[in-house]
């Protein structure tokens, strides 16, 4: 399918603001919702749904405070983030879709599939892992992180409040562990690149174990953002699940 072409951009009215998003209503029962990391828009999807057959029903959302969605000054913890997407599935009548989230978006999708029926969870060099952030012991070590957060949200454009925001979340509340994962019934995929230097790799072998029944997928010489460098290979990976797992 063509990003520019076959996607409808909408908007939703929230005690928020306006959430922008892309819809492409395709033919199959099963529906696939893409949610974007920190600092990024519903563009980085471009390439992988280039690669995606025009029979699939796909949703791209902007999260609150990212691309054309409002950014509003509040608190950015990552349930409003959830509530803002169950917002956008209720209004396009989504039910139990295959859930995608890449890095902040994994979290966000991780925390949604705790809470909601998911057809199916892929997270992809997720964030939220708890064991991650334990790993950045000491205040000094917290800021260093935040600071180079910042800088590479601030090269992209990105929202300083909203990020700043983002950040502190990240070490006061929602964390992922084994004991919340374990709570997803939903068929999980991980995807994750081998060479990623914001979330290692290693931490990819820790969702696998913690997520009940999930499979999980390394892509050779790829990156952060493994939708993006390697869109045919996520794309032929994340289909398989599709296919592997049909709507219910």
């Amino acid at each position: 399918m063509d990003y520019d072409n076959d996607f409808e951009d909408k908007f939703l009215a929230t005690e928020y603001g306006l959430i922008h998003y892309k819809r492409h209503e395709g033919a199959s029962a099963s529906s696939i919702v893409l949610l974007h990391g920190m600092a990024s828009s519903v563009l980085t999807w471009k390439r992988l749904v280039g690669e995606l057959p025009a029979r699939l029903d796909v949703c791209m959302v902007d999260l609150l405070g990212h691309g054309k969605s409002a950014a509003p000054d509040i608190d950015y913890n990552v349930h409003v983030q959830t509530g803002i997407l169950g917002a956008v599935l209720a209004a396009e009548k989504i039910r139990n879709p295959f859930l995608m989230g890449h890095s902040y978006g994994g979290w966000v999708s991780a925390i949604f599939a705790i809470e909601n029926p998911v057809n199916g969870l892929i997270l992809e060099d997720s964030g939220g892992l708890k064991l991650f952030y334990e790993e950045i012991k000491g205040d000094k070590n917290r800021e260093q992180y935040k600071k180079a957060m910042l800088s590479k949200a601030a090269s992209l454009g990105a929202n300083k409040h909203v990020m700043e925001h983002i950040l502190d979340d990240q070490f006061r509340e929602g964390e992922l562990d084994s004991e919340s994962l374990g709570k997803i019934k939903a068929p999980s995929l991980i995807i994750w690149g081998s060479e990623d230097s914001v979330i290692s790799v290693k931490y990819a072998a820790m969702f696998n174990k913690m997520l009940p029944g999930s499979r999980l997928e390394v892509i050779g010489n790829a990156r952060h953002t493994p939708h993006y460098t390697n869109a045919s290979d996520v794309s032929r990976i994340l289909l398989a699940f599709i296919v592997g797992h049909p709507s219910t």
